[in-house]
This record gives structure tokens, sequence and C-alpha cells, in this order.
């Protein structure tokens, strides 16, 4: 079965830089990864102590863990 992208999900992370499980910021699905990357670099801003990043959402799969930097 061959997986279809649906699209971008905004997750964080509470634990900043340190290991921790990323969780979904909203439900909303973003249609590109840039549309989802202008949302996180906002909420950086306001939450620094964050860690923002989009996640690919295929059709049958919650989503994808980000990758690292």
């Amino acid at each position: 079965m061959n997986s279809v992208l649906s699209g971008f999900v905004l997750l964080f992370s509470p634990c900043g830089k340190d290991a921790c499980e990323w969780g979904p910021v909203t439900e909303r699905i973003y249609p590109t990864r840039h549309s989802c990357q202008q949302v996180a670099d906002k909420l950086k801003k306001r939450r620094p102590h964050y860690e923002f990043s989009c996640g690919e959402v295929y059709r049958g799969k919650k989503y994808q863990e980000p990758e690292t930097k």
C-alpha cells in the first residue's frame, strides 16, 4: 500500500533541546512545509523555551517525527 502525503502538522517539544516526545500543537494540517514553518517561526519568538517543528502527515498515519537539526 502506498502512502500519500496529506500535508504538514505543527509539533512542539516542551523539553526544549532535551530528549522529549513531540506532540501536535493543533489538529490543523498545513498544505505546505513552508506554511507550517511560518507558524512555527512565529511561535518560537513568543515561546523561546519550546521547540517547534513541522512533521509530514500521510494518509493512514497521524504524523511522522520531525527531523532533528
